[in-house]
C-alpha cells in the first residue's frame, strides 16, 4: 500500500472504500485497536481475502479484542487483535523465553508482538491437528489473528457464549470434555495452556471449545509444572460453580499418568 495516511480515520476511510472493513461503533473499539499499523495489516489481510468485511465486536479482553467478520466466500470469520499499547511485553518475553519455537527479540515490540501473534496460531495449530475443539485458525499477520468463528449452535449463529456465562444442563459431561482436552493437550501436543478457566472456554454447539492460547507453553518449558497446577485449581474452583466437586490430586493423575 503506496498511499501515504495522515491519521487511523482516514485510513478505516480507505478500508471501507475498498474492502467494506467496517469499525464497530463499540466504545471499547478506539485508537488503541485500530492504530495506523493495524490498519495496514488489515487491509492487506482484506486484499487477500481473508477479510471482506469487519462487523462487531465479539469480545474485549485485557490484551486483545475479538470482532466477527466475512471473508471473500461469505463465511463468518473470527478476527483477533491484540492491542499493541495495552500488551504486558515482560510477561510475553518471559512466555517466549522458554519456548525453543521462538527466537528472543528483545525490547523489540513489533518482533514481540508478532512472535505472540504466531505463537498462537502454532498452538491452535497443534492442537487441532490432534483433534481437540479449539477454533482452526486461517491466518497470523503481525498483531492479527484471523480463524474460525464459533457460533452459538447451528441454528443460532450469534457469537459462543463463554462457560462463565453459560448455562448448562449437562455440567458433568462438559467438565468431563475439558479434561479430557487437558489430558491430550499434554500427553498429546505436550502443551499446558496456563491460563485455562471458565474466561477461556466457549460453548459451540453444546460443547466446550478451548480459546486463547497465545501463552500456552511447551511442557518441557521450566513453568510447565506451575502452569498445569494453575490450570487444575481453576478448573476445581470453576465446576463447583456449576455444582460439581472434582478432586485436583485425580485430574492431576489422569494428565500426568496417562
Amino acid at each position: 500500500m503506496n498511499k501515504h495516511y495522515d491519521d487511523a480515520d482516514n485510513q478505516m476511510r480507505e478500508l471501507e472504500e475498498t474492502k467494506r472493513l467496517k469499525s464497530s461503533e463499540d466504545e471499547q473499539v478506539s485508537s488503541e485497536v485500530f492504530d495506523n499499523k493495524t490498519l495496514d495489516v488489515l487491509y492487506k489481510l482484506a486484499k487477500q481475502g481473508y477479510i471482506n468485511s469487519l462487523n462487531g465486536v465479539i469480545s474485549t479482553g485485557k490484551e486483545a479484542n475479538v470482532f466477527s467478520g466475512v471473508d471473500d466466500d461469505g463465511n463468518n470469520v473470527a478476527v483477533k487483535i491484540y492491542r499493541i499499547v495495552t500488551l504486558d511485553f515482560k510477561k510475553i518475553n518471559e512466555y517466549l523465553a522458554g519456548d525453543p519455537r521462538f527466537k528472543n527479540h528483545g525490547g523489540n515490540k513489533r518482533k514481540l508482538i508478532t512472535s505472540w501473534t504466531q505463537k498462537e496460531f502454532k498452538n491452535l495449530n497443534r492442537l487441532k491437528k490432534i483433534g481437540l475443539r479449539v477454533p482452526q485458525p486461517y491466518t497470523a499477520k503481525e498483531n492479527v489473528l484471523v480463524m474460525e468463528y464459533l457460533p452459538t449452535s447451528k441454528h443460532d449463529q450469534t457469537a459462543a457464549t463463554p462457560l462463565y456465562k453459560a448455562h448448562l444442563d449437562n455440567s458433568r459431561e462438559v467438565f468431563d470434555e475439558i479434561i479430557d482436552a487437558m489430558v491430550k493437550m499434554y500427553n498429546n501436543a505436550k502443551l499446558v495452556h496456563g491460563d485455562l478457566s471458565r474466561y477461556n472456554i466457549l460453548m459451540s454447539n453444546n460443547h466446550p471449545y478451548i480459546i486463547d492460547l497465545s501463552q500456552a507453553t511447551l511442557t518441557s518449558h521450566p513453568n510447565s509444572d506451575k502452569l498445569l497446577n494453575r490450570d487444575i485449581n481453576n478448573i476445581v474452583r470453576d465446576a463447583k460453580k456449576f455444582g460439581l466437586e472434582l478432586s485436583y490430586d485425580k485430574i492431576e493423575n489422569k494428565i500426568k499418568n496417562h
